[in-house]
């Protein structure tokens, strides 16, 4: 597991996810998260699109939480579903919100994220009574970024209650409310020679000013955790969370044999996502003879219901009647009113129960045996609720990983993982298969890997692992006067085979280092079409190498150098792997000092993201953010 702590997060003034994406060390950053306000990435070359929130599942939770609502971002690489039931298969993130610390604070934050967009936030944490402890929170944020028509606007009101009425009990409660508005990047499809990402401008956007993303949402959660004894411990956890999104979706158009441009614009109308998950889990810590278990057994739960209120989905196609690129940013266009009433949409259920032993047989040999019974039911509705498709399904997956120390500071293991992946649904009418529902299919992981502690805040581990899962892909196409733009297949498996090295934590008190290589080989296989056969995935980077740093300088007071190096190769634009796009490699780099002002802590922090403004494609239909500078001044009392 990786985590990006809260302080990381502030250092590297971390505003949306497609930074969180970017420092990460497993994370491939697709630069396109921001417009829904959560994770859009890939981890061992499979698409991560949705998180766990305080480790429970929410379906299809795709929009409505913002870096400000977390206290810090945990990602594990690999299936989880042992843990979390079915769903992601490269790998599974987590946010975990803001509670109250043990230790009362005040924090004051004024700041800017590059170009005009200005911040105010507010964070405290305060003890009540000795049981009883209160964490209030707030952003206010607005303005235009860096990239021109694109402007990223957030209210965050957020509260948070600690309450242990007895030694044994631990009470939580958590409630946020957010209003959000961003700018929204424009999908690239080029028919042709794919043009060098250095003939565009990356400030520029090429969207009109009133493309924007506009999401509502509301959080609640309730935990508790009961120690019944040393040994014996339950944990629970229940959230609800409603998200309202209005979403355009831009199609830019290239044909670089004729040099003509065009666009294609479909419309999203209000939606509207419920969502509930809960958990209950009892640990348990007993000895059979010389043997020590650490039992776990319970389950989880999610649910999804999907209110839409259809699509204006026209063709639009629109020639600019110009070559110039810039024409993108103006387009006059009044959206009509939506002709369709909200409704039904789409609804899901998911469950796991899990039952899992963590053996401890002496102190080099051990082993975590479990089983997961996943269940997956879906049903997808048109606009006149009918059903379009649905799957129900259930899966009993085993998970066994051998663990060997043959010194206290190096740990081997062993692992062979079975998961429930979700079905894909094709919900978008710019897609030739929209309303298609595809079943739910098993993944398989094998991994050997180490783990050695250089030292007892440097950890350095290595992996060897091969996934497989059903390979889903999605083309784009200009549109041919029917609004269809994209075709999304699903056909055959893909499978990732590689290693991961990743170095985490200080190899001094003064470095703090985190960073990882990944080498990949996709392959695809099994499949229907003999054209796909043996191909390798297309958006999935074969090598991917990262490292961020923190150095104190040796002065008084204190000064932080901070920043990082990011490497990423190169990748196939289509299935059929016939163009690449070529590698890239961004810098970052930012400085923060530490002071006291009339006996207030105070920061300073500078941080300059893709330094050298480097311009690229970030996958086969997004292209590069360019140069930002953020900076803040934050008061601690």
């Amino acid at each position: 597991m990786t985590v990006l702590s809260s302080d990381l997060l502030e250092n590297t003034i971390t505003s949306n996810m497609n930074q969180v994406a970017k420092v990460n060390p497993v994370m491939k950053n697709d630069e396109n998260a921001s417009q829904n306000g959560e994770i859009s990435t890939a981890i061992r070359g499979f698409s991560v699109a949705q998180a766990l929130i305080d480790g429970i599942p929410l379906p299809f939770s795709f929009f409505g939480t913002s870096t400000n609502e977390v206290d810090r971002i945990e990602v594990i690489s690999g299936l989880s579903g042992f843990l979390y039931g079915g769903g992601n298969v490269g790998g599974t993130i987590n946010y975990a919100l803001k509670y109250p610390k043990a230790t009362p604070f005040t924090k004051v934050t004024l700041g800017n994220n590059g170009g005009q967009n200005y911040y105010t936030s507010v964070d405290t944490s305060q003890n009540i009574t000795d049981k009883l402890s209160v964490r209030v929170f707030g952003n206010y944020q607005g303005g235009d970024t860096a990239i021109e028509n694109y402007e990223d606007e957030e209210k965050l009101i957020g509260v948070s209650f600690a309450y242990k009425p007895t030694d044994n009990l631990d009470l939580g409660l958590y409630y946020a409310h957010r209003e959000s508005t961003t700018g929204v990047k424009p999908t690239w499809i080029i028919t042709g020679k794919r043009p060098d990402a250095s003939s565009f401008d990356t400030k520029k956007g090429y969207i009109p000013d009133w493309a924007n993303v506009d999401v509502d949402s509301d959080k609640l959660e309730l935990k508790a955790n009961y120690n019944f004894s040393d040994n014996l411990r339950l944990r629970t956890a229940y959230i609800h969370k409603d998200a309202d999104r209005i979403r355009p979706y831009f199609y830019n158009f290239i044909n670089t044999n004729t040099g003509n441009l065009g666009r294609t614009l479909d419309w999203n109308y209000k939606q509207t996502t419920k969502n509930d998950g809960a958990y209950a889990y009892l640990d348990g810590d007993f000895n059979t003879g010389s043997i020590h278990h650490s039992l776990t057994f319970g389950g989880s739960l999610g649910t999804e219901k999907f209110y839409a209120s259809g699509w204006h989905d026209n063709a639009w196609d629109a020639p600019l009647g110009s070559k110039n690129l810039a024409d993108y940013n103006n387009w006059n266009y009044t959206i009509p009113n939506s002709t369709v009433e909200k409704g039904l949409s789409r609804k899901q259920f998911k469950s796991n129960i899990v039952l899992g032993d963590n053996i401890t047989f002496n102190e080099q040999w051990s082993a975590l045996i479990g089983v997961n019974y996943t269940s997956m039911e879906m049903k997808d509705y048109d606009n006149n609720g009918n059903l379009d498709g649905s799957y129900d399904k259930s899966k009993l997956t085993p998970t066994i990983s051998l663990i060997y120390k043959p010194i206290e500071d190096l740990t081997t293991y062993v692992t062979y993982i079975e998961s429930l992946e979700n079905g894909s649904v094709i919900d978008n009418p710019a897609d030739t298969k929209d309303g298609q529902v595809f079943d739910p299919l098993t993944s398989k992981q094998y991994e050997i890997g180490a783990k050695w502690s250089i030292n007892p805040d440097l950890l350095l581990s290595t992996a060897l692992f091969r996934i497989e899962k059903a390979n889903n892909f999605t083309e784009y196409f200009a549109d041919n006067g029917n609004g269809k733009t994209q075709t999304t297949t699903q056909d055959g498996e893909q499978i990732n085979q590689g290693i991961e090295i990743l170095l985490t934590g200080k190899p001094t008190d003064s470095l703090t280092l985190m960073g990882g290589v990944t080498y990949l080989s996709p392959k695809v296989e099994k499949t229907e079409d003999k054209a796909l056969e043996g191909k390798e995935s297309q958006n999935v980077a074969k090598v991917q190498a990262k490292m961020y740093a923190e150095y104190r300088l040796p002065v008084s007071p204190k000064i932080f150098l901070n920043g990082g190096v990011y490497y990423t190769g190169t990748q196939w634009v289509d299935s059929a792997n016939t163009q690449k796009l070529d590698a890239y490699t961004t810098v970052d780099f930012g400085a923060r000092y530490e002071t006291k002002l009339d006996g207030y802590d105070t920061t300073f922090r500078i941080y300059a993201s893709n330094l050298t403004d480097e311009k690229y494609w970030a996958n086969s239909y997004i292209l590069s953010d360019p140069r930002s500078v953020a900076f803040n001044v934050t008061l601690k009392f």
